[in-house]
């Protein structure tokens, strides 16, 4: 079965698209689309909590809808797809609120599925963050159930560690286990754009010609969500320029200084996470956009005793895991295959992920 994947992360970057074929697991192509930069901007006021009103939320979900449906028609056309080969497509959507531990748990993810699936005329699935929490889970990480199909080696301890806007972190072995660690990307590119124009740090430069500031790195760490247990699960409401901000009042700190220390914050909590896993991984492999962070990769390697390495050595881009979890997730549910993650997400029990949006 032929589906696509299309994911849009807490970097709020742009659009990952897939096509896999499920049996067997295959990536047949890939592509990225990026936000132009009035949709970024609309995105992370959204984000950000910023005062919206109703009016605008919908526009912005129609917006994304429209993205995402031009994004889809684009890459079939482009990669000459069949479009009668396409079961489906699974849309992750774009993440605005995620808010498991409320009285009344939500995940919140725009991109109006039913203008997608007219738009591009196939069925679109959907809401899978949601599916879980309505399931008792926290509705992320969602990972781990294809790291553990990708990437189980028998008699191994297998670690993967997702580095986009928010890290999580997957332990495969007998058992699965997986959890957000906390901030990633989503705090090193907010800063590194707001002291130097750029979307990110290029290689992790500007950060490594910082020094670590070691009461601001203790202050960060000391926040609660580090020490909480598994299953857990965080976003860009919680770890934000806020939430960082909040920490920066008593003494002036050079930016670049900022930056190197939030390097070294998504390093010591991964570090903390991984070293506090029973059995300890064997290998740990890296995907997400920090991959492409080669100060923050040699810094994980410095810290880690395992070997570090990113998922592109076993011949899965480093940027398609999570467009491929949707065009995974989406075949499964097409095929009415429930998928457990009780271990990850702590819901109550395994089932299909997703909503279907058809055509008729």
């Amino acid at each position: 079965m032929k589906t696509l994947g299309v994911m849009s992360g807490t970097s709020a970057d742009g659009i990952d698209i897939v096509l896999i074929e499920d049996e067997p697991l295959t990536l047949l192509a890939r592509g990225y689309f990026a936000f132009d930069k009035a949709l970024k901007s609309r995105v992370l006021a959204a984000i950000q909590n910023k005062p919206l009103t109703a009016s605008e939320m919908a526009g912005l979900d129609a917006d994304l809808g429209e993205a995402y449906s031009a994004a889809i028609n684009h890459f079939i056309t482009h990669n000459q797809i069949d479009k009668s080969s396409l079961r489906a497509i699974g849309l992750h959507g774009q993440t605005v609120a995620h808010l498991p531990d409320n009285a009344v748990p939500n995940s919140w993810q725009l991109g109006h599925p039913a203008w997608v699936a007219a738009q591009t005329g196939l069925p679109v699935i959907c809401d899978f963050r949601r599916t879980d929490i309505s399931h008792g889970g926290q509705g992320a990480p969602l990972a781990p159930a294809l790291h553990e199909a990708l990437f189980k080696q028998t008699g191994r301890t297998i670690g993967v560690l997702n580095l986009g806007g928010i890290a999580n972190l997957t332990l495969i072995n007998d058992n699965l286990m997986g959890f957000d660690v906390g901030p990633a990307n989503c705090l090193l590119d907010e800063w590194c754009h707001q002291y130097t124009g750029k979307a990110y740090d290029d290689k992790g430069q500007w950060g490594q010609a910082g020094q670590v500031r070691q009461p601001l790195l203790e202050a960060m760490l000391s926040d609660p969500y580090f020490r909480k247990p598994a299953p857990k699960s965080t976003g860009r409401e919680y770890f934000n320029q806020r939430w960082l901000r909040a920490f920066l009042t008593d003494n002036p700190i050079q930016p670049v200084d900022v930056q190197r220390t939030l390097i070294e914050l998504v390093v010591q909590s991964v570090l903390r996470a991984v070293n506090n896993c029973q059995p300890s991984p064997d290998l740990l492999m890296v995907a997400g956009g920090g991959v492409h962070n080669h100060f923050l990769m040699a810094c994980l390697q410095q810290g880690l005793k395992c070997p570090v390495f990113s998922t592109e050595k076993q011949g899965i881009g480093a940027d398609d895991i999570e467009a491929m979890l949707m065009a995974w997730l989406a075949a499964r549910h097409c095929r009415g295959l429930k998928t457990d993650l009780r271990s990850v997400t702590g819901c109550q029990k395994a089932h299909v992920y997703g909503i279907y949006y058809g055509i008729y």
